[in-house]
């Protein structure tokens, strides 16, 4: 078995893979996906399936990538790992909401708006607070918390321009770097479109992980009004009713890797806030039951999860990512 590791716009995406294959003893190839000639580095490498991580830190860059994917998994035919539909909704607040939607899976009310009238008439007359969303964006950056109307207009007017569409400069979202001093990413300015959410004031956000048949848990404390790049985490035994839930995601889209970022309100509700199929993953484990570093296993004769100590998480979850891909194409028989 041969594995193909898609580079794409960051190398640090592809080294972790390449870790993960070597300490697993699978061959591999490097595959340039920018390439002008990525289609025959493809068609010749007689791969038998692609590990992918699409970038996030721009909008053109993930369409750019999920494109490329596409012809290799849709049209070609040739397996990829996460799947396409789950790496079609990965950083993309739009295609998600309406995957959120589709499956009536809980989640605060989100509005997607493509033109400035409609947003407009419901800004005038909505209930605030709202959250105003950028499609893409980590760790909180793109997100706005509105509480008045003239503001949510005055974002309004950024997205859709005062004039005219061709005069768009955009919305701006700042991202920090590791010095704390915020950046503009002005290559990834918010142009044309307008994601507006239900305010939930929550206690916090639980972070339910799973990978193959590895189950993860744990809190995203808040700090401010964000859990999200709070960096704050709680090691709790996460609910087993939020384990069922991820279960049951992953199962309705055929998701193989994913992270889902689930509010807990002050009305003990639980909704979805994010699904992602690729995640930060820095150390070695991401769930502790009684202080005790470990994964959930499903059981599916008791219908049940059992608790496995260890650190199961490394090579930023990529060890697991390819462990399993690796057993799904032996399962096809490649």
């Amino acid at each position: 078995m041969t594995l193909g590791i898609l580079k794409g716009f960051l190398d640090s995406h592809s080294l972790s893979y390449e870790e993960a294959c070597k300490a697993l003893n699978i061959d591999y190839k490097l595959i340039d996906l920018l390439s002008p000639h990525w289609i025959d580095l493809i068609q010749n490498s007689q791969c038998v399936g692609f590990l992918c991580h699409p970038p996030c830190d721009f909008s053109e860059q993930k369409q750019i990538y999920d494109e490329k994917l596409y012809f290799i998994n849709k049209v070609l035919g040739l397996p990829i790992y996460p799947s396409f539909d789950e790496l079609f909704i990965y950083e993309n607040k739009r295609n998600m909401a309406s995957w959120l939607q589709i499956h009536k899976f809980p989640h605060p009310k989100t509005l997607v708006f493509a033109r400035k009238e409609d947003a407009k008439n419901y800004l005038i007359k909505a209930n605030y607070p709202l959250v105003l969303k950028s499609n893409s964006g980590a760790s909180a950056s793109g997100v706005s918390i509105v509480n008045k109307p003239k503001t949510a207009l005055k974002i309004l007017n950024q997205v859709f321009g005062r004039i005219h569409p061709a005069l768009v400069l955009g919305r701006i979202r700042f991202v920090k770097n590791r010095n704390g001093i915020p950046i503009p990413f002005i290559g990834d300015s918010q142009r044309h479109y307008l994601i507006v959410q239900d305010y939930k004031k929550i206690k916090w956000e639980w972070r339910i992980i799973k990978i193959g048949n590895s189950y993860f848990g744990h809190k995203k404390l808040l700090k401010g009004s964000f859990a999200s790049g709070s960096g704050q985490v709680g090691w709790e035994d996460p609910p087993k009713e939020l384990l069922f839930l991820i279960k049951n995601i992953a199962e309705t889209g055929k998701f193989e890797s994913l992270s889902v970022d689930i509010f807990e309100t002050m009305e003990e509700e639980y909704l979805v806030n994010e699904i992602q199929s690729m995640f930060g993953s820095i150390l070695p484990y991401q769930m502790k039951v009684n202080n005790i570093p470990g994964r959930y296993i499903y059981n599916e004769k008791t219908d049940s999860f059992e608790f496995e100590e260890g650190e199961f998480n490394i090579m930023g979850s990529n060890y697991l990512r390819v462990q399993h891909f690796a057993s799904t194409l032996i399962d096809l028989k490649y």
